[in-house]
């Protein structure tokens, strides 16, 4: 590589990463907030917030890049428990490469926080997504299931289990495509017997019947399987499957909903085919 070449190539994408539309953003929104920063990142506005921390998105001060900063305060990590699973969500998303799941880029340690730097999917939630369109176009449907289904089966010849399946975790990135996230529950199982698994976990929306009629063992690989076709529902008809209570949507009957998911003969709305 000539001199010329490796100039343009170290060459920031911004000059002065403030002039960023992101940092230009937030500075207009935070007249009076200097903008913090987080080893090489500037933060900006919180994407969200998970169990220990909240997510922000970062930009880098070199390069401009945007990235998804999983912050986690040391201080909401107060057991060996809390701390294996960071530290298990981090060993997963070390060994997993694939465009339908997040990338993981860094992880920066500091005396109060961990940040998981991961890959800015920038088209936001897929839930929002069906929000915007009351529900989505069966073809629509197709092309981002066929890319859920690609990732699950990518993370399973792994061994390893997601266990938190979900709308809130299925995010867009700037192509429209599907980026799976949030690992915090994913664990790994054996092959030979799929590692029965105890632990229940993830949304009771989402949960599978054999987590609803036991607290025994169940197959981690089966129950990602059934929230991919619950996912899969709620893209076509705009709604899930299961309700605790349909006339009251906002309520919180959890036994209910189980028995719902147990009893319940699932329907489709007259536009699917």
């Amino acid at each position: 590589m000539s001199s010329t070449q490796q100039q343009q190539h170290d060459e920031p994408a911004f000059r002065d990463v403030y002039s960023h539309p992101a940092a230009v953003a937030y500075a207009a929104a935070h007249p009076r907030r200097t903008i913090p920063r987080f080893g090489p990142y500037l933060l900006l506005q919180t994407l969200g917030e998970g169990e220990f921390g909240k997510v922000k998105l970062g930009l880098h001060q070199q390069w401009g890049e945007e990235v998804a900063v999983k912050l986690i305060r040391r201080g909401n990590i107060d057991s060996s428990v809390r701390m294996a699973k960071v530290e298990r969500e981090i060993e997963v998303l070390r060994t997993l490469k694939h465009p339908n799941i997040v990338r993981l880029y860094d992880v920066i340690e500091t005396d109060k926080y961990i940040g998981i730097i991961l890959e800015y999917a920038s088209g936001g939630e897929l839930f929002d997504h069906i929000l915007a369109h009351r529900y989505l176009k069966e073809k629509d449907a197709a092309k981002l299931f066929a890319q859920l289904v690609s990732g699950v089966w990518y993370i399973h010849q792994k061994k390893i289990v997601h266990r938190d399946l979900k709308l809130e975790n299925l995010l867009l990135d700037r192509h429209r495509n599907v980026i799976i996230t949030d690992f915090g529950f994913a664990n790994r199982f054996e092959h030979r017997a799929d590692d029965l698994m105890q632990t229940s976990c993830g949304s009771p929306c989402y949960a599978a019947p054999e987590l609803v009629i036991s607290e025994g063992l169940y197959v981690g690989s089966a129950v990602d399987i059934w929230s991919c076709g619950v996912i899969l529902y709620a893209m076509l008809a705009g709604y899930l499957p299961f309700d605790d209570d349909p006339a009251n949507p906002d309520g919180d009957n959890i036994n209910l909903l189980y028995k719902y998911i147990v009893n319940t003969p699932l329907s489709f709305p007259e536009h699917v085919s």
